[in-house]
């Protein structure tokens, strides 16, 4: 997306500085025993929330990589119907409402992004094509597909990508809401990636340090989005 900007418009309201600092405190403890823990908790923290229908279903983002990946399938459980979920989930990236994560912990690392706490109006559109920025010095990464209300996915199929990306591993990262009644909905995180059995050593503890800070990342989302829309009084 364009003009992104580094603070919301006065208007918006933002995390709270005591809620920041808390969850901060929470993620670098998080982070510590994750990556200790890795080798060991990766088997059970890799699917973390998800049941074995959503890890063994094919998902529609997954066409955006080859056959030759592997999955990482996350999930919560909201008490709040799937148009409110996707009311929030829409509005993330960086200078729009954020990625709803340890805001700490992201600026700590030079990311100075804001997570936003309420609904904003004109975050609420995206188009297959439209890019969400992470980084304010890094490229934005496409939306592949989308339907509005119930998935985005991130990436270009391998059909689509230019020479400079085929020797990068593809990669596609989607956000998918089932509602579960009127009242109830489930909020699902897929992520493939193509792999080889010819990566280096330095590829593979690159994959292993990601694959620890992504979960940590994402459980905090995830709880992040159950939190807003569970409190949005729209329902």
């Amino acid at each position: 997306m364009s003009n992104q900007r580094l603070e919301p418009p006065d208007h918006i309201r933002r995390r709270s500085i005591l809620r920041c600092l808390f969850e901060g405190v929470e993620g670098l403890g998080v982070a510590v025993c994750v990556l200790l823990s890795w080798p060991v908790s990766r088997k059970w923290l890799k699917d973390w929330g998800a049941i074995q229908a959503e890890r063994e279903s094919t998902w529609p983002g997954d066409s955006l990589v080859d056959s030759n990946h592997k999955t990482v399938t996350r999930a919560i459980d909201i008490g709040a119907p799937a148009e409110v979920v996707w009311s929030w989930l829409v509005q993330v990236g960086f200078g729009r409402a954020g990625f709803y994560s340890y805001e700490l912990l992201e600026r700590l690392v030079g990311i100075p992004v804001v997570n936003v706490e309420s609904i904003v109006p004109e975050w609420q559109l995206l188009s297959v094509g439209d890019e969400i920025v992470l980084h304010p010095k890094s490229p934005g990464i496409p939306i592949g597909l989308l339907k509005s209300g119930e998935y985005i996915c991130f990436g270009e199929s391998p059909e689509t990508r230019d020479a400079a990306s085929e020797e990068t591993p593809g990669r596609s990262w989607s956000m998918y809401i089932e509602p579960k009644n009127a009242s109830k909905s489930r909020l699902i995180l897929r992520s493939c990636i193509e792999y080889s059995e010819e990566m280096s050593s330095s590829e593979k503890l690159a994959s292993w340090f990601g694959g620890a800070i992504d979960f940590v990342m994402e459980q905090r989302m995830l709880r992040t989005l159950k939190r807003l829309a569970e409190s949005d009084g729209s329902h």
